[in-house]
């Protein structure tokens, strides 16, 4: 193509990236063909291949007993409250200093033993117990085992004690993070009212996490119901409340794709402000302001008014879900006919 070709215009060369100007690759008669179509109508997006992700899935190998998974976060991707931060660090301080504490130190001539470390994860839901488990499985270069209750709980006698001590002992072979999600679901308190299997069953987890040597974590919405036993057993305890206003503005920023076409009225901190969102609710917010603007087209910006609209909806889940939608018991009706 000689320089009487070559036109004022900007292109990116597939072949050799060049975006000033034209290059050996694309004529000034391509580019006129594709300003032809733009006008057109024709919409030009970038090819899905321009970005491949790996086809991997989240979760590796569904054991048995436990999922395991490898950790998607790193500990740069965690976005938390100062306490939150610092009892997280507390813990990693522990596990890469442990052969100084207990042999250079002497704190094994006082426990006799090499003590695995119990974490506590506490708070509402969305705001990042499970991403700050992986994000400290990545820390530790160790997988993530998330143990599968549907499958550890069994109706035979015994069994389920079985269960408990093959999962201990598994990731204690791998090397890996125990994680129990929704930890109330089975270490809830023990008493009378509760079957005498489910409470040996909660004997049997209490005495594992004593004796395990690695890494165990449990994370809760209702830490209340835990049984009280778990006070001594917990090394750690870690809360994890809805983030200020401060941080919220940084989890819309994280949680907005850079390729996302912003309008230029979007005021992240006017949201942070005003909607009192956990992280996974913000993430839910940029999701829902997403699909506003794509109702109006695929060439829209998303604009402030997205977001405020998702924002409100996402506020108003609480109250749905508090809502009760069965129909009033018969004693609080006024039946025509009777007193």
């Amino acid at each position: 193509m000689g320089k009487e070709d070559r036109d004022q215009w900007i292109v990116k060369c597939p072949k050799c990236g060049k975006i000033d100007g034209s290059c050996r690759h694309v004529s000034a008669a391509d580019v006129r063909r594709i300003l032809r179509l733009l006008k057109a109508g024709i919409e030009v997006f970038p090819a899905e291949d321009e970005e491949p992700e790996i086809p991997e899935p989240h979760i590796h190998e569904p054991a048995h007993l436990a999922h395991v998974v490898k950790p998607r976060f790193a500990w740069s991707d965690l976005v938390l409250a100062p306490g939150t931060q610092e009892a997280l660090e507390d813990a990693l301080t522990e596990l890469r200093h442990k052969t100084l504490m207990y042999k250079g130190w002497g704190l094994r001539k006082v426990v006799k033993k090499t003590k695995g470390l119990a974490l506590l994860f506490a708070g509402p839901p969305g705001t990042g117990k499970t991403m700050a488990a992986e994000a400290l499985a990545h820390e530790l270069d160790s997988p993530l085992h998330l143990v599968n209750y549907a499958q550890m709980e069994n109706l035979w006698v015994g069994e389920t004690e079985k269960n408990i001590e093959r999962v201990f002992a598994k990731a204690a072979e791998d090397g890996a993070v125990l994680f129990f999600d929704e930890a109330d679901a089975v270490f809830f308190r023990r008493g009378f009212m509760t079957a005498p299997w489910m409470n040996r069953d909660v004997n049997v987890l209490l005495s594992h996490i004593e004796a395990f040597p690695g890494v165990v974590i449990l994370a809760t919405n209702l830490a209340r119901t835990l049984d009280k036993a778990l006070d001594r057993r917990i090394d750690i305890a870690v809360e994890f409340p809805i983030p200020d206003a401060r941080l919220r503005v940084e989890l819309y920023r994280r949680c907005v794709p850079s390729r996302a076409p912003l309008a230029k009225d979007v005021d992240f901190k006017a949201l942070a402000q005003r909607y009192p969102l956990s992280g996974g609710s913000i993430l839910n917010v940029v999701r829902g302001a997403m699909r506003s603007a794509l109702k109006r087209g695929k060439r829209h910006r998303i604009t402030q008014a997205d977001f405020l609209h998702a924002a409100e909806r996402e506020s108003k889940k609480a109250t749905l879900l508090a809502q009760d939608h069965l129909q009033p018991s018969l004693h609080q009706e006024r039946i025509r006919g009777y007193a």
